[in-house]
């Protein structure tokens, strides 16, 4: 069988122009960007000029469509034709960029530079010889010669020459049309590839630029996707997903930590029958599927990102330990559509996050990897945990962490500072919120990364390990690097004490529970770095601690609370901590006992602190931070117990049980309430009360009220 191989071609200047400017020939996508400077365009216009062969341009002739660069320059080209085959340059962009640019005059952006070339400083020294072949003619205006504008040489006429300035002699004018002669006669070569798929193409242009340009997997399958009818670019969709995300400030165009293979992967992992997202098996993935798909895949993603953001509170991806996190939760809320994760999903998902992050997971072999985990996600979606049992955390004492030092190209350094970060850690100074922002933390020396006993303070006193982990705190960028600097913790402390009323309670924010024991007030640098390492350390632990035990109290705690409050349910936002007064009020501990009171004497009942009125998770934290012996959960037990015991006595007690569950991330104190055996009551400044549950609400009754209601009620 004689095989047919495609010969080369010629094509004058004027209609290789021509069929660019009516849509005939097109540059690819995947094609790079415009990259040549002034001088290798000039240098190359003057090699046509003089006859020499410029190299032949591959072109792939098709009637498929793909995704192409519309327009060269400033000028804006056409569609191509609707029925007609479309020539794609696949080799030979930056020669036809520069040859249409210069024969139009328009200015081109130069991909990585500032400044763009405008193709009218493209000029012709008419003092050169042609004969000389060392002598360049086309080259970039300058102050020197006498020169015309290629433009005016490509596009002279009669007319146009005898308008020439006086300075240009009959005997430039005839060098002029001789040169525009030249290009005009000039035969391009051209080979046309026949090819019917878009693979033979790829290929041909990976061949012919192995010593340039790579195409990534999502070039290859942005231009095997695109499709003209049913209006779908996968290039451009994806950066309208990119610019949504800029929008919503978890993201930024110009530093996007989010890659494209994200989208690929899920794609991938939901259409292919292996549930693998390998690169054989993405670039056999159906183009129908990948279309039809795409919008549910967007949908996952962004609904992953809100997940990070909300639940795990990320507030922006550069703190991502792997941007490839997105993938298995993208995967999860693609199965689950519209719905919500249920309480067990959300404790099971968390879990799932912190040791993908604290185990370097996606290090290497991502893709692999990848296809392993959604099995495990497939777990989480029938409600059951996954097993672990081949991923080793590396978490094994506080000491590690002091030893680990700060990177910010690390994973399990990230995992720390989203700990650091989900904390919504408040500034020294004034108890604001610290806000992070992606510009900032794209190196060890962002304005928000600050070193608590910072690294020049250390250095001045021969202190080493100053650049570990658990020195780092999340700051503002005025705080940073214009208040702190090289103070000694003692001094610039010392200093926000007196402007920061809430101090112990900011610092409390950043799992820095005391300023004494934490050696702060002596600058014990070894004395921070080991308490604050058992901090992180028993943080982290919690976070992978999932006991089977509490997950039916969380489901059930959580059934509850999307109930409402009723006859037999009630909320309070904090225990102590008055919102509004952003301060301890004792006058709601009463209220908490009252209510408790009302449903001994009623027929028990469920009170939830830490959930607002319409059910909304505020969780227990300014509680916590308010206590100043114990700022911890088991504080707020003994708090709570201690209170409890002075109001109800040691055998009402057992008539109340407390827990905790996580919901939403976040801590929730549920009492259960059970019937007391005889009336209860409590004392409010001397005076004993007796409340019972009306409706939603708990009401004091008068004494002859009080008689009626416990005959019937006690029987």
């Amino acid at each position: 069988m004689d095989i047919i191989q495609p010969k080369p071609q010629s094509i004058k200047y004027r209609d290789l122009i021509q069929d660019i400017e009516k849509g005939s020939i097109k540059i690819p996508q995947f094609q790079r960007d415009f990259v040549w400077d002034i001088d290798k365009t000039s240098e190359l216009l003057d090699s046509v000029l003089k006859g020499y062969p410029i190299g032949t341009f591959i072109i792939w002739q098709t009637k498929d469509r793909i995704n192409n660069i519309k327009n060269i320059g400033d000028e804006p080209l056409p569609d191509s034709p609707e029925g007609t085959e479309v020539q794609y340059i696949l080799d030979g962009q930056q020669r036809i960029t520069s040859l249409f640019a210069a024969y139009k005059g328009v200015t081109v952006k130069v991909s990585r530079k500032n400044k763009p070339i405008n193709f009218n400083d493209v000029v012709v020294n008419l003092d050169a010889s042609i004969e000389n072949s060392g002598e360049q003619i086309v080259m970039p205006r300058s102050s020197t010669g006498k020169c015309i504008s290629l433009y005016e040489v490509l596009h002279i006429t009669y007319t146009k020459a005898k308008n020439l300035p006086p300075h240009i002699t009959e005997e430039d004018k005839d060098k002029i049309d001789s040169y525009s002669r030249a290009f005009n006669n000039y035969d391009f070569s051209t080979v046309n590839l026949r090819k019917d798929d878009i693979d033979s193409a790829i290929d041909v242009f990976t061949r012919i630029n192995t010593g340039g340009q790579t195409l990534t997997l999502f070039e290859i399958m942005s231009a095997k996707t695109y499709d003209e009818q049913k209006n779908f670019d996968m290039q451009k969709k994806w950066n309208e997903f990119l610019e949504q995300l800029n929008e919503s400030q978890f993201d930024e165009m110009s530093n996007s930590n989010i890659s494209s293979a994200n989208v690929l992967s899920l794609l991938s992992l939901v259409i292919s029958k292996s549930k693998e997202c390998k690169r054989s098996v993405i670039l056999g993935l159906d183009k129908l599927d990948i279309i039809n798909n795409w919008d549910l895949a967007i949908s996952a993603l962004n609904e992953s990102i809100d997940y990070f953001r909300n639940n795990i509170r990320i507030p922006v991806s550069r703190l991502l330990p792997y941007d490839a996190l997105l993938v298995p939760f993208s995967y999860f809320f693609y199965q689950i559509k519209n719905l919500q994760p249920s309480a067990v999903q959300h404790l099971y998902l968390r879990e799932f996050f912190w040791r993908m992050s604290l185990s370097h997971r996606y290090s290497t072999s991502s893709e692999t990897r990848l296809g392993q985990d959604v099995r495990r996600i497939d777990k989480i979606l029938k409600n059951e945990r996954p097993d672990y049992s081949d991923i080793t955390v590396e978490l094994n004492e506080p000491k590690d962490l002091a030893n680990t030092s700060f990177s910010t190209s690390d994973s399990f350094c990230k995992a720390i500072l989203c700990l650091l970060a989900s904390l919504e850690p408040n500034d020294f100074q004034d108890n604001s919120k610290v806000r992070l922002d992606n510009s900032w933390l794209k190196v060890s020396n962002s304005k928000n990364f600050h070193h608590f006993f910072p690294r020049k303070y250390l250095e001045k006193n021969n202190i080493k390990n100053g650049n570990s982990i658990v020195n780092i705190t999340l700051v503002s960028d005025k705080l940073n690097k214009r208040l702190i600097r090289a103070r000694a913790p003692s001094d610039y402390i010392g200093e926000f004490s007196e402007k920061n009323e809430s101090l112990q309670s900011t610092l409390k924010t950043h799992l820095i529970d005391d300023i004494a024991e934490f050696g702060i007030l002596n600058n014990q640098y070894k004395v921070f770095l080991e308490q604050r390492s058992k901090r992180i350390f028993d943080e982290l632990k919690q976070k992978l601690n999932v006991k089977r035990k509490n997950i039916k109290n969380i489901v059930d705690a959580e059934g509850i609370i999307q109930q409402g409050e009723s006859d037999t349910t009630e909320f309070k936002s904090t225990l102590r901590y008055d919102i509004e007064k952003q301060c301890v009020n004792r006058s709601l501990e009463e209220s908490v006992v009252k209510t408790i009171a009302a449903f001994l004497n009623a027929e028990g009942g469920n009170l939830f602190i830490g959930v607002a009125d319409n059910g909304g998770v505020a969780g227990l934290d300014l509680d916590i931070q308010s206590l100043r012996k114990k700022p911890t959960i088991d504080g707020f037990d003994l708090h709570l117990n201690s209170l409890l015991r002075e109001q109800f006595g040691s055998l009402l007690i057992t008539n109340l049980k407390i827990s905790f569950p996580h919901i939403e991330n976040k801590e929730v104190c549920w009492i259960k309430i059970t019937k007391a055996n005889e009336p209860v009551f409590v004392s409010f400044l001397g005076k004993d009360k007796f409340f019972v549950r009306i409706g939603n609400s708990s009401r004091a009754l008068e004494p002859s009220e009080q008689s009626k209601y416990e005959r019937t009620h006690w029987k």
